[in-house]
């Protein structure tokens, strides 16, 4: 598939432009208005920056968040003077917690480990009350007290995270990606914002571009999990990240719960199944749903399940009030996932106005609903990311610059017809064949004038889903945090932050650089386009400058 090259800077920044995090001008509008022509988005010239968050905030102590997913690259130049790699912990190959140190050049990988004890200060005091049974409370408090004690190890081995950690390493890029440099000997140097933005300092190295997270300026502790349905190595996550006073929790993924993770089955459907025409499909469904476990024993039933005893889901119900509880001294920022559904994925699902969980979507430069998106009742807000073609009874959402698509009659029938946005957000990606673009040389064709791939494999790659627009969204908090700490104001809990976010996000605002305000759409249900528009978009997109006002005066 052909695609028209995007100017450069118009691609890798738009996302903070709409965002506002940075002002930028894209030029005149294109002439139809709201209907946003693809082809005069794909033939504007490179914006011009005419004010950042980071001049108005300037240089202060930095923010610092935690991360739980897979892990992130210290090998990436943006990425390896953002990563506090002291406080970062691999729960997925020792249970107590682990680190590697890198092997060096003169030395060999060896089986040596060295212990070290990662939760000796971790305390419960503050997260009271936890809302457990007694025995509950128990229960924790014990493990609790046996991690204290325990020991991890740390290792010099080949690093794990440079292996499978393509998914964190792309979101860690959109939270605190900077600059940076690799020199003639291999070490890796930051470059300010600014010198980067006023043309003061020139990136030799063609491979690297000047690369912004939305806080360049933040620290970042790689908490990595697995996807195994352990909830021990979730709530040493958890409690690990409070332990360490971070000043936001990023989870741009879900849980595997095995009864909170499943997905209710949707009215509309059930009704399909009520049709004549459907009813031996009916009687199916029936039958299988006459055939699951009762839900007290869906943990213990469950193939994937790792706890077993007369309790299973004892350990996942502390995880979810442990998460609950956090959340409302620290943020916890959480993909709402990208199933297209009309319900959120656990642990997004778990927010409320009475918690400090943040459950965030995804838009597009279009204006709509990102195709994957999850929407609905508890949906917080959203952020920029990219799309998904979609064809279904309710919409035609297709990409018509793919020749195949124009090849063929897709008929829209009694469904509606929405814009399909090319634009993806761009983010560092695992450098090596391990990453998401395996050094493909697709940047030669996409970022034309910028060079070969990075060494090893390319260093950066297109990313989206609700799992970017999470990552964006704690990237703004670790924003607000920063200019809290430079006003010396104590940093924002969970509660407060997420009623800032909420105040200062809007459902009428473009989502920069296109030109229509965030839209409905039909997805799943005829008329669907009907609902409250915060059924889809939650407050709306947030603004990132009204951001640090509303918090340097909470």
């Amino acid at each position: 598939m052909t695609q028209v090259p995007l100017p450069p800077r118009y691609f890798w920044l738009w996302h903070l432009a709409a965002l506002k995090v940075i002002e930028a001008d894209f030029g005149p509008a294109p002439v139809v208005i709201p209907e946003v022509s693809q082809s005069a988005l794909r033939a504007a010239p490179a914006p011009t920056i005419t004010a950042t968050l980071w001049d108005r905030i300037g240089p202060t102590a930095p923010a610092t968040a935690a991360l739980i997913d897979t892990g992130v690259s210290r090998a990436h130049p943006n990425l390896a003077g953002r990563i506090d790699v002291e406080r970062s912990i691999d729960l997925t190959s020792h249970r107590n917690g682990a680190q590697t140190r890198p092997v060096l050049p003169d030395t060999r990988p060896t089986t040596r480990e060295e212990p070290r004890a990662f939760f000796s200060g971790l305390d419960l005091t503050g997260l009271h009350p936890l809302q457990l049974e007694p025995d509950e409370l128990d229960y924790l408090e014990a493990m609790v007290d046996e991690a204290r004690t325990s020991q991890g190890v740390v290792r010099r081995l080949i690093d794990t995270e440079e292996t499978f950690a393509a998914h964190g390493t792309a979101c860690a890029g959109l939270m605190v990606g900077e600059p940076a440099v690799v020199a003639a000997d291999g070490q890796t140097a930051a470059i300010s914002p600014e010198a980067v933005l006023t043309g003061a300092a020139v990136n030799p190295d063609a491979n690297l571009l000047p690369y912004f997270g939305v806080d360049p300026l933040a620290r970042l502790i790689s908490i990595r999990t697995s996807f195994e349905a352990d909830p021990f190595q979730f709530i040493k996550a958890f409690l690990y990240a409070w332990s360490a006073r971070v000043d936001v929790i990023v989870l741009p993924r879900g849980l595997p719960d095995p009864v909170r993770s499943r997905l209710n089955p949707k009215g509309e459907l059930k009704a399909d199944l009520e049709t004549w025409d459907s009813r031996h499909a009916a009687d199916l469904y029936t039958r299988l749903h006459a055939a699951e476990p009762d839900a007290a024993d869906a943990g213990a039933a469950d193939a994937d399940a790792a706890q077993t005893g007369s309790q299973p889901d004892r350990p996942w119900k502390i995880l979810m009030h442990l998460i609950v509880a956090i959340s409302r001294r620290i943020p916890v920022v959480c993909a709402a996932g990208n199933d297209g559904e009309s319900q959120l994925i656990y642990p997004a699902c778990l927010a409320r106005g009475t918690n400090g969980i943040i459950a965030v979507g995804a838009v597009t430069a279009e204006g709509f609903r990102a195709g994957y998106s999850n929407y609905g009742e508890h949906l917080t807000l959203v952020a920029p990311s990219d799309d998904y073609e979609i064809y279904n009874r309710h919409q035609s959402r297709l990409d018509l610059s793919d020749p195949l698509i124009r090849m063929h009659d897709y008929s829209v029938g009694a469904g509606k017809s929405y814009a399909y946005s090319p634009l993806e957000l761009v983010s560092t990606d695992l450098p090596g064949v391990f990453g998401y673009d395996a050094g493909a040389a697709r940047w030669s064709s996409v970022m034309p004038g910028q060079g070969q791939p990075g060494v090893g494999g390319g260093y950066y790659t297109a990313f989206g889903g609700t799992s970017g627009a999470c990552s964006l969204i704690g990237g703004l908090l670790l924003l607000a945090q920063r200019a809290r700490r430079g006003a010396g104001l104590a940093a924002l809990d969970g509660m407060v932050a997420k009623t800032l976010l909420i105040g200062v996000s809007s459902l009428e605002e473009p989502v920069a650089p296109g030109y229509r305000p965030l839209t409905r759409d039909c997805m799943n249900a005829d008329n669907e386009d009907q609902l409250d528009e915060s059924h889809f978009f939650g407050a709306g997109l947030p603004d990132a400058g009204a951001l640090i006002t509303a918090a340097l005066a909470a």
